[in-house]
């Protein structure tokens, strides 16, 4: 993780270079402090919400270049020409002016909001190198001959096409060993990164989704939070004298106030990249074309993985309406439970419409509607995609999808007729739980991999992963 990092120097704007102003930028992962402390001002009155374009030389001649910068507060800056602090300021007064800042971009000045896009970003993925499983260093130790050796062979990288605009990459690197003439220790570690590249320039917004989009591929695994530990961007408008891309890093706070522990073995992911190597391309090009329709409950399912805080009944009725979303934007082809309400339901629409007056048929017609009901919505979702570890952690599923709308209904109305079959307590853990694995299954399932390997993978972590999922 990122450690706190301060930058003193001298700030301005894009639109007065001559006007540069003493602060300090704070970047505080740990206390989600991403701050500009100016002593002195850019303006001289106050009204102003904030600039998109912050510019800075730190005073070991960094460029750095700030971007969203809303303003936090000042102190001693007039609001208007008859602000009485124009009349009763004391000589010599500093004026101070604070900016809490979204992104930090370092090694660069970027002049123009129409200049911050960008082709390339690596980060480097809490969890990446442990889910991918390849590492090029091997270890060759001769007892007799008391002899260890230490080789490093980098590793092929990992390549697939996205689509026509976006191709993702896998790279493995590592530290360049320091040679010396008497060598006491030495250091050799790999790293793995993750590589985004596009043809057209993206903003810094659109690349940061695109990094979401598996962080949550690999929170699918994990079952839990995922961060970005370091970012670099490039742009093919912005190189050096020598016609290299200018390497940019990238800050900015996206996973506040979260604690991680040590990261994950294989034996603790549900699957990894060895398990979907032959099946890799296909499922994560099936991910990312799939991630902006089925958006909504997939945060609604793996934004949980991100908070410190939260309430039992707020995850579970997130879980539920993820559920709901995620159903109602799958392109059902057949559905026998639907054909049956839907013929059901036209019967009693007809009965209706044949008692009521001609001229009122239309506008009743009109108000009537056929809404899916939960518990079908429930059921097509555990018939495609869920696998026999699951249905055996679900128990009876009509009483699991009972538990689930009843518990949905009161905790949405709460309506004191249905308090007594809804869950709660460890109950409520487990039908969250449960539910929450049916949906990953559902998304993975989706998106290309193949139900009885998802099945083998669950089954064989059961022990490690989900024992509690049992009764």
């Amino acid at each position: 993780m990122i450690d706190k990092l301060e930058y003193k120097g001298l700030w301005f704007l894009p639109r007065n270079e001559e006007r540069k102003v003493p602060g300090i930028l704070t970047f505080d992962p740990a206390d989600n402090r991403h701050v500009l402390e100016l002593i002195g001002s850019f303006y001289d009155m106050s009204e102003h919400d904030g600039e998109e374009i912050i510019l800075g030389i730190t005073y070991r001649g960094d460029k750095i270049t700030l971007h969203q910068c809303q303003f936090s507060s000042s102190t001693g800056i007039p609001r208007n020409e008859n602000d009485p602090k124009l009349i009763f300021r004391e000589e010599n007064q500093p004026y101070t002016l604070n900016f809490r800042v979204e992104y930090m971009l370092k090694g660069i000045h970027i002049y123009n909001i129409e200049n911050l896009t960008f082709n390339s970003i690596y980060t480097t993925i809490y969890n990446l190198h442990e889910w991918v499983g390849i590492s090029g260093i091997s270890v060759d130790s001769e007892i007799p001959n008391c002899e260890d050796v230490i080789t490093f062979t980098k590793p092929e990288p990992i390549i697939v096409e996205i689509d026509e605009n976006l191709e993702l990459e896998i790279k493995f690197h590592s530290n360049f060993p320091l040679y010396r003439r008497v060598i006491k220790e030495q250091t050799l570690k790999q790293y793995t990164t993750l590589a985004l590249h596009f043809k057209k320039g993206q903003t810094l917004d659109d690349l940061l989704y695109n990094v979401k989009k598996f962080q949550n591929f690999l929170s699918a695994s994990t079952q839990s939070q995922t961060r970005i530990e370091v970012a670099e961007i490039y742009s093919d408008q912005f190189r050096n004298k020598y016609d290299i891309r200018i390497d940019i890093d990238l800050y900015t706070i996206i996973t506040p106030n979260l604690k991680f522990d040590k990261p994950k073995e294989d034996w603790q992911m549900i699957f990894t990249y060895r398990d979907i190597e032959d099946k890799f391309k296909s499922i994560i090009q099936n991910w990312f074309n799939y991630y902006e329709k089925f958006e909504a409950p997939l945060n609604l399912v793996f934004g949980q993985f991100y908070l410190s805080e939260y309430y039992l009944e707020i995850m579970f009725l997130n879980v539920a309406q993820a559920a709901e979303s995620f159903h109602s934007k799958l392109k059902i082809v057949e559905d026998k439970e639907r054909t049956t309400q839907d013929i059901e339901f036209k019967r009693k629409v007809d009965i209706v419409l044949s008692s009521v007056p001609e001229v009122l048929k239309n506008w009743v017609a009109s108000k009537l509607s056929n809404p899916l009901h939960f518990d079908t919505r429930l059921k097509y979702l555990i018939n495609e995609f869920s696998n026999d570890q699951i249905n055996a952690m679900i128990g009876d599923q009509d009483k699991f999808i009972k538990s689930i709308v009843k518990t949905r209904n009161y905790l949405t109305h709460y309506n004191s007729k249905d308090k007594k079959a809804a869950s709660n307590g460890l109950e409520l853990v487990l039908l969250m739980k449960r539910l929450r694995l049916l949906l990953i299954s559902s998304f993975l399932v989706n998106s290309g991999m193949d139900k009885k390997i998802l099945e083998g993978l669950i089954k064989e972590k059961t022990y490690m992963m989900f024992r509690s999922y049992f009764d």
